[in-house]
């Protein structure tokens, strides 16, 4: 079952290239993050290097790898993420960009734009981390009896 499928969106927006910013702005932050999985980097070593050097965007990646943002383009620490996350990522793409659901077709795929996302993602998967860290710290204590 993927997370998101570029069908979803071209429903709704009349140009695959900007159907997929959305998506694929989200990609390259977990390339960016090594969030992806071994086996899809290494499928795609050469765009996944281009996109670290931001010589192309992430959207560009995401057709390279078939449009859909499927479970397995991710590593296990991305999955555990986008597994509790991404049903409220089309919303907070929009809040970080001060759009309506309608409009976040408009937001242009910028390198500028991609840095106030990762600013917002890598906060929130930030705060992910320390909120399992800190649960699995409590049940260490509770193991040895403090």
């Amino acid at each position: 079952m993927p997370y998101d499928t570029l069908d979803n969106h071209l429903k709704d927006s009349s140009d695959i290239g900007r159907a997929v910013v959305p998506m694929g702005m989200l990609l390259a932050w977990c390339v960016n993050l090594g969030l992806i999985s071994r086996e899809f980097e290494q499928a795609n070593e050469r765009a996944v290097l281009r996109v670290r050097m931001q010589e192309i965007p992430g959207s560009e990646l995401l057709i390279a790898a078939g449009g859909d943002l499927q479970r397995d383009l991710f590593s296990e620490a991305g999955q555990r993420f986008l597994d509790g996350y991404y049903p409220r990522y089309p919303e907070e793409f929009c809040a970080v960009f001060n759009v309506s659901m309608d409009e976040q077709y408009g937001v242009s795929e910028s390198w500028d734009n991609y840095a106030k996302l990762a600013q917002h993602l890598t906060r929130v998967y930030m705060g992910a981390r320390k909120t399992a860290i800190a649960g699995i710290f409590s049940r260490f204590k509770r193991l040895i009896g403090h």
